[in-house]
C-alpha cells in the first residue's frame, strides 16, 4: 500500500517538488567534482578483487540532500526508486564520469538500471539477498569489465545496518570456471573468503557483475539507516545488455525519468515483494513514457 502516492501525483512535478523542497527537477545543476583516486589502480585492483572501494569520493554537499530525499520517501510509503525524479540522483552518478570513462572507456552508456535502499538499524531489516547482477557474458579474458554496477551508500554503511558484502573474485572458483549461472552460483564454500565492506558516506563502489554481492541484514544495535542507490553501465563496444541504452551525460527530462522508474519497479520486482497498487501505477508510467526515453535515443522501447 502506498501511504502518499497516486497515479495522478506520481506524474505532477509539483507533487516532488513539494515533498522533498530540499532538492530539484531541471534545474541544470552542476554535477559534483568527485575524488576517484589512482585509475591505473582502480582497474587494476577490478580485474583482480572483482570490485572497487573509494572513500570520500562525492563531498557531503552532493550527499546530503539526497540522504533527507530518500527518508522523505520512506516515512511515506513511497517506492525508494523514485528519489530519482530529482536532479540530485543523477549528478552524482555523472560526477564519476572520470573514473567511468577510464574503466569502460569512452563512449560509455548508462544501462536503464538503477536502484536506491533504505535499511533500517532493525533486525527485520535487510539489503537485498546474495546475487550476481548478470550471469553472462560481462567480462573479458583479463577480467576487463564489460559492464559496471557503481554503488554509492548515502549514510555509513555498518555491519549493524546493512553495509555491502562480496565474494572477491579471485576467491571465487566461479573466476575460474568462467561460468557464472546455474542453481548453485550463490553458494560459498569457504565463509572465511566473504568481505565485509563497511564504509563511510559518500563512498563509491564500484564492482563487475559477475562478482557475488549481496546486503546484509540491519541490527537493533545499528545507529542510523543504510541509505544508498546504485546504476549500472556498460561499454560502447558491446551489444546492449538491457534498452534503451541511456546517454550518461544527459540529464533525463521528468517524464522520462517517470518511465524510466516505473521500468525499474516492474524489472526488479523479483528481488522484494510488488503491491498491486504499486505495480499498477509502475506499468502506467512504464507504458506512457517509456517510448519518450527510447525516443530520445533513437531506438524502441522496451518494458
Amino acid at each position: 500500500m502506498i501511504a502518499a502516492l497516486s497515479a495522478a501525483d506520481a506524474q505532477r512535478r509539483e507533487f516532488w517538488a513539494q515533498l522533498c523542497p530540499e532538492m530539484s527537477i531541471e534545474a541544470g545543476g552542476a554535477r559534483p567534482s568527485a575524488a576517484v583516486g589512482e585509475l591505473d589502480t582502480q582497474l587494476a585492483n577490478l580485474k583482480r578483487e572483482g570490485y572497487v572501494q573509494v572513500p570520500d569520493a562525492l563531498p557531503e554537499a552532493a550527499i546530503a540532500p539526497i540522504r533527507a530525499g530518500v527518508s522523505t520517501l520512506f516515512q511515506q510509503g513511497i517506492p525508494l526508486a523514485f528519489a530519482f525524479v530529482y536532479d540530485e540522483l543523477w549528478l552524482a552518478f555523472q560526477g564519476l564520469s572520470e573514473f567511468l570513462s577510464s574503466v569502460m572507456g569512452e563512449g560509455y552508456q548508462a544501462l536503464p538500471d538503477f536502484w536506491v535502499w533504505h535499511v533500517n538499524p532493525s533486525d527485520n531489516a535487510v539489503g537485498w539477498g546474495p546475487h550476481r547482477d548478470r550471469v553472462i557474458g560481462t567480462l573479458d579474458a583479463d577480467n576487463s569489465p564489460r559492464t559496471l554496477t557503481v554503488w554509492l551508500p548515502f549514510t555509513d554503511a555498518t555491519p549493524l545496518n546493512g553495509c555491502m558484502y562480496v565474494l572477491p573474485a579471485h576467491l571465487d572458483d566461479r573466476f575460474v570456471q568462467r561460468r557464472w549461472d546455474g542453481p548453485d552460483n550463490t553458494t560459498v564454500r569457504n565463509l572465511q573468503d566473504i568481505r565485509a565492506l563497511p564504509a563511510t558516506a559518500g563512498t563509491m563502489f564500484a564492482w563487475n557483475q559477475a562478482v557475488l554481492h549481496w546486503g546484509g541484514r540491519g541490527s537493533r544495535l545499528g545507529a542510523a539507516p543504510r541509505i544508498s542507490a546504485a546504476f549500472e553501465f556498460q561499454r560502447s563496444d558491446c551489444a546492449p545488455f538491457n534498452t534503451p541504452l541511456l546517454d550518461p551525460g544527459r540529464m533525463p527530462t521528468f517524464t522520462e525519468r517517470l518511465g524510466l522508474i516505473g521500468k525499474q519497479v516492474l524489472q526488479y520486482r523479483h528481488m522484494y515483494p510488488l503491491a498491486s497498487d504499486v505495480e499498477a501505477i509502475a506499468t502506467l508510467l512504464a507504458e506512457r513514457y517509456m517510448p519518450e526515453v527510447a525516443a530520445s535515443m533513437g531506438v524502441s522501447a522496451a518494458l
